[in-house]
């Protein structure tokens, strides 16, 4: 197992490289600004990776400068699209601080990590404009604290958050959807349970697999992929940092199937299972094998109109494990309550239906059903 740490998240590093390579209006810093250093402070909201504000050293502000003297525009891709499409950006506020200044702006409306081009000009100051090349560090609250882990033959990596604690501590493995490699910044559902909040009340580790497109679609590639996952929570437990009896799976979509299959390889290891929208259609066997997990809790959340996996199959689920005599609950979010946390009715949407997560992450209901499981110990209420 390979262990390292990372300054940046590798999709930004790749973007950062790439775009340094690009011709461009390099002029818009000029040369009196070369030794200045330009941080994007992000955080991964509801919406995803979110830039709060953008941290200038080593440049003084003129003084009398004011938000509505800055311009802040740029190009943005999307899940899947190889087109950009523009957008721009109001600024909230600009301030000068010690050692530079700090430019906060309004409702930044793109994930950041799908950024393509960023231009920031200030007419009344030229000199403090800058582009995407510019930016010399991207700080990603929370995300930042995970370890990057790869397995020896290049199959799996994995972002890895462990606490200091000094007693074994629960492991919740969260997979991603299909596609969304950049798990850490797409949503919330990795970066939530090591936030602050979380590990005071619920301390635990997080596992969050990273699998490339080619594996996820293979059956027996992901059974190889529980396997290296078992095995690394295995030397966790062998070092006394990781519980046996609170091993629990999540994921969303794709990661909801996967959260079903590895407990079904695994069904007298794993404490619970947290299904969102689980794509259950994809996998041959999720479905059929179901009977095997009776024994194990599941919670599964699915929007009632979701327009990327049908709430059929979680219905389906929830039939075959009651019938196996299996601990299972569905929650199925209408179209009320999905609007209201921010979703809207179409696939084309960004925010589609099927993130049932916008829904499902607006309280703790769904961390406490889960810590409150455990092997020999399972709670039914």
């Amino acid at each position: 197992m390979r262990k390292r740490k990372k300054a940046l998240p590798a999709i930004i590093l790749t973007g950062l490289f790439f775009f340094c390579c690009l011709s461009g209006a390099a002029g818009a810093s000029g040369a009196s600004s070369a030794d200045r250093r330009i941080t994007v402070r992000t955080r991964v909201t509801k919406w995803g990776q979110l830039p709060y504000a953008f941290v200038v050293e080593g440049q003084s502000l003129p003084e009398g400068l004011t938000p509505g003297d800055f311009t802040l525009t740029g190009e943005a891709g999307s899940w899947g699209a190889r087109d950009t499409h523009p957008f721009s950006c109001g600024i909230r506020q600009v301030s000068a601080e010690a050692d530079g200044w700090r430019l906060e702006p309004e409702d930044f409306p793109e994930k950041y990590f799908y950024v393509r081009s960023l231009t920031l000009t200030c007419a009344a100051a030229p000199e403090l404009g800058f582009t995407l090349e510019d930016v010399t560090a991207v700080e990603t609250e929370t995300a930042d604290l995970f370890t990057l882990w790869e397995s020896d033959n290049h199959m799996i990596k994995a972002q890895v958050y462990q606490p200091e604690q000094p007693d074994p501590l629960p492991v919740v493995v969260v997979f991603h959807g299909y596609g969304d490699t950049a798990n850490l910044l797409t949503y919330r559902t990795a970066v939530d349970w090591a936030e602050p909040e979380h590990q005071q009340v619920r301390p635990c580790m997080v596992i969050a697999p990273v699998i490339e497109d080619t594996l996820y679609a293979s059956d027996n590639a992901r059974t190889k992929i529980y396997r290296q996952l078992m095995d690394w929570i295995d030397a966790l437990i062998a070092e006394g940092r990781a519980d046996p009896g609170r091993i629990y799976l999540m994921g969303n979509s794709f990661g909801g199937m996967a959260s079903f299959e590895m407990a079904e390889q695994y069904p007298d290891r794993i404490a619970a299972v947290l299904a969102l929208c689980p794509a259950l259609g994809y996998s041959k066997t999720a479905l059929a094998s179901l009977p095997a997990i009776a024994g194990i809790p599941v919670l599964m959340a699915h929007a009632e109109h979701d327009e990327t996996i049908p709430v059929s199959f979680s219905r389906q689920a929830a039939q075959l494990l009651e019938e196996a005599g299996g601990q299972v609950e569905l929650i199925v979010f209408g179209d009320a309550e999905m609007e209201a946390a921010g979703a809207s009715l179409g696939s084309e949407n960004v925010y589609s239906f099927h993130h049932v997560e916008l829904c499902l992450l607006e309280n703790t209901d769904y961390a406490d059903w889960l810590f409150a499981r455990q092997r020999g110990g399972n709670t039914g209420d």
